[in-house]
């Protein structure tokens, strides 16, 4: 049964803004900033980064897909870094699996959906390990 109570809201708040920092990190040409781009057809400069209710909807995304992993979390006998970890890439490989029916249907190049789903993935496995090892 899911339990509300045994949910760590601070582990749910630090998973969050760690994929927020990753997605950052991966869409920017630190990381894979530039192939995305390339993907996309896109160019530095029509780039806008989005407007402010843009990351307000982000972080709230963000803190939706922690908090529904630690409700997960709360359906296991003992939440572990080892079962967060394992119930976050099951997440995010359900979550790429998804992405790839849009990406079938939409035409998009395989390194687009590599690279979307690979974000996921991370975001999804690292938020797992931090609610694991603090609920």
């Amino acid at each position: 049964m899911v339990n509300l109570a045994e949910i760590n809201y601070w582990g749910v708040l630090i998973a969050t803004v760690t994929t927020m920092v990753l997605g950052f990190l991966w869409y920017s040409p630190v990381l894979l900033g530039n192939a995305w781009m390339k993907h996309r057809g896109l160019s530095m400069n029509e780039m806008s980064g989005g407007g402010a209710m843009t990351y307000v909807l982000t972080a709230l995304t963000a803190l939706g897909g922690s908090f529904i992993l630690a409700l997960v979390l709360t359906l296991t006998d003992e939440p572990t870094i080892g079962t967060g970890l394992v119930v976050g890439l099951l997440i995010g490989i359900s979550v790429a699996l998804k992405i790839g029916m849009n990406y079938l249907f939409e035409g998009h190049k395989l390194g687009l959906y590599l690279i979307t789903i690979g974000y996921h993935l991370i975001a999804y496995a690292i938020a797992g390990l931090i609610i694991g090892c603090m609920q």
